[in-house]
């Protein structure tokens, strides 16, 4: 009897013994506490409530490399973001803040824009919390914007203009595209002139100059659209010279 017993109170034992060992396997070695991941930000962020910058050690590198990719003739343009519930005006002061920053940098080759961005707290993993930067050509023959550029026309003319920052200009674009596979569309316009049916015509004409001209250097002809919005879509207001030369123009906007 007593030994039935001892057998039975060691198999309570081993069973006991084996529950226990389950249990602290589950709960203690096999499950500890999971610790969340601190997010991963860039260079610089902006203050979701004041808009302030931020930055952070890596900034001083990034900064660097933008400084360092500026060409002879060339301008900073900043794009600042605005957010959700955010109008133009916020994200055009954050790029005002960044240009700040650039105290290397003359004031005036700075300039700044403004782009849409989605949810402020989203964005900040995002690379500079989705500002854009690009050094651009901004004279009386070329502006260029983040994803499109201006060229202008001095004369009501469908010759192809060949001042010396336009050409840059183009040889810039064109190497671009050749190596990124981007596809472009040129639009061209016309002040308020002439026949509506002719400044149809001649802004296509200008368009067509520049598609050409692209061809010439390298990029393929099927990357390239044509159009012509004529004197529609005034930029300028026509009503003095010097806005009409504003509106005489062909305007390239890379296609995502």
């Amino acid at each position: 009897m007593k030994k039935a017993l001892a057998i039975l109170l060691l198999l309570l034992f081993l069973l006991l013994t084996w529950y226990s060992w389950g249990w602290y396997k589950d709960a203690v070695v096999c499950c500890p506490e999971e610790v969340m991941e601190e997010p991963m930000y860039g260079p610089l962020i902006f203050d979701c409530t004041t808009g302030e910058v931020i930055t952070n050690d890596l900034w001083p590198d990034k900064k660097a490399e933008i400084l360092a990719e500026q060409k002879r003739g060339k301008q900073l343009l900043l794009v600042g973001p605005y957010f959700t519930s955010e109008t133009e005006s916020d994200g055009r002061a954050r790029a005002e803040k960044v240009k700040a920053l650039f105290d290397e940098i003359s004031p005036e080759d700075i300039h700044t824009g403004a782009r849409a961005a989605g949810d402020c707290e989203v964005a900040k993993t995002h690379m500079l919390h989705e500002l854009r930067y690009k050094w651009v050509t901004r004279n009386a023959d070329v502006i260029e914007h983040l994803d499109h550029t201006k060229i202008f026309y001095k004369y009501d003319s469908d010759e192809e203009i060949t001042s010396e920052s336009t050409l840059a200009y183009f040889e810039e674009l064109a190497e671009f595209l050749i190596s990124s596979g981007d596809e472009i569309s040129i639009t061209g316009y016309t002040d308020s002139d002439g026949e509506e049916a002719y400044n149809m015509e001649l802004g296509l004409k200008r368009a067509q100059e520049y598609k050409e001209h692209l061809m010439s250097l390298g990029v393929e002809e099927g990357k390239i659209t044509v159009d012509s919005k004529g004197e529609a879509d005034p930029w300028k207001p026509n009503d003095t010279e010097e806005n009409k030369k504003w509106n005489r123009r062909v305007e390239i906007k890379i296609i995502d």
